[in-house]
């Protein structure tokens, strides 16, 4: 059998969390929790109902920070939608194991988030039109041109761009392309857990920059080639260390050992073998409240199981829509409403992303 990390250059498209099945075992025929949309992220977040005046409704601030990269967006570039922005943070916990325009998406998403005004926003995704001729000569391939990350179709037409200086870094390009601050030699450099915290992975990507791996919130991927076919596996570790199926440090579980990719659903625990040991990270406790676990159906990473949102009156893939004013979204699996004007816009607009509607305040 083959295994092989995603991490480690398995070429990725985007994460897209569809969960199947919550129980006490591996069986995916019952249940029904709900994750990210596919194609461009999730819900999340809580919009407040806008009043009719009385000055900005109070907002959550993931709601606050979203509606305001939308309208930024809309100011020559292109809205990604509320639901997009706030599914972000279940999104960003796949990171180590998505490459290509997704974790360029990823990326330009952190940056947007930390701009402090519009032009920083607008900054942050020149359009990727600009570089066709770049394109030109390298399809299917993502690459730096000055400190801008580039990736390129497979006919040779960019895809998406993000400027890695906008988010204070820089741009570099060894098996893949991507923005950093520390440069090291992907050959070269062996991964190490952070000695000033224990449950960080500290690793050369494969762009050549040092990444930070937080191991009770990320996830891997490891897809095994057997006599029946490819079995995918998530991995879900528990604190930094040596990885015995990995052969470096990485993250792993503190359980009992285990000689085998592994996972199955305890009730609301994802069990997972991470590194030679059971990992079981306790899907209840985490952030946004109301996720169980299950299995991801659709996607590159279909067949892994996960923690994600259970149930919900509404799907996170759905379309937005706009009511006059009055923004209406997906929740945490929640129906929810806002209205622009109350919260200090000139009102509300939809567009087309990734065939779905989105919809965002206007400035």
């Amino acid at each position: 059998m083959i295994a092989i990390y995603a991490a480690r250059g398995v070429s990725m498209v985007f994460l897209s969390l569809a969960l199947l099945c919550c129980g006490d075992d591996d069986d995916k025929s019952s249940g029904d929790p709900g994750g990210t949309s596919s194609g461009t992220g999730g819900g999340g977040g809580s919009g407040g109902e806008g009043g009719s005046g009385g000055g900005p409704a109070e907002l959550d601030a993931r709601v606050e920070a979203c509606l305001r990269i939308n309208a930024c967006d809309a100011d020559g570039g292109a809205p990604v939608g509320l639901q997009a922005c706030l599914g972000h943070e279940l999104d960003q916990r796949w990171a180590w194991a998505t490459l290509g325009p997704r974790r360029l998406g990823l990326a330009a998403m952190e940056c947007k988030l930390a701009a402090a005004d519009c032009a920083g926003v607008r900054a942050c995704t020149p359009a990727a039109e600009a570089f066709a001729a770049a394109c030109s000569e390298r399809a299917g391939a993502d690459l730096c041109e000055g400190d801008t990350w580039v990736v390129c179709d497979d006919l040779g037409a960019p895809l998406a761009a993000m400027d890695c200086a906008a988010a204070g870094l820089s741009c570099s390009s060894e098996f893949f392309a991507g923005c950093g601050a520390e440069p090291c030699d992907y050959a070269a450099t062996s991964a190490a857990c952070d000695p000033e915290d224990g449950d960080v992975l500290v690793e050369c990507s494969a762009a050549g920059f040092l990444t930070r791996v937080h191991c009770p919130s990320q996830y891997n991927l490891v897809r095994v080639n057997g006599q029946e076919g490819e079995s995918v596996f998530a991995i879900a570790g528990e604190t930094c260390g040596f990885d015995e199926q990995r052969g470096a440090f990485g993250c792993v579980g503190t359980g009992e050992a285990c000689d085998f990719f592994s996972q199955r659903c305890d009730g609301a625990v994802l069990e997972t073998c991470a590194g030679g040991k059971l990992s079981r990270r306790d899907c209840a406790a985490l952030e946004p409240a109301g996720q169980g676990c299950g299995f991801i159906q659709s996607g590159q990473f279909a067949g892994a199981a996960s923690c994600g949102l259970v149930g919900g009156a509404c799907d996170l893939g759905s379309d937005e829509a706009c009511a006059g004013a009055v923004l209406r979204f997906c929740s945490w699996g929640e129906p929810a409403e806002l209205d622009c004007r109350a919260a200090g816009y000139a009102g509300c607009a939809t567009a087309e992303q990734g065939g779905r509607t989105v919809a965002y305040c206007t400035p």
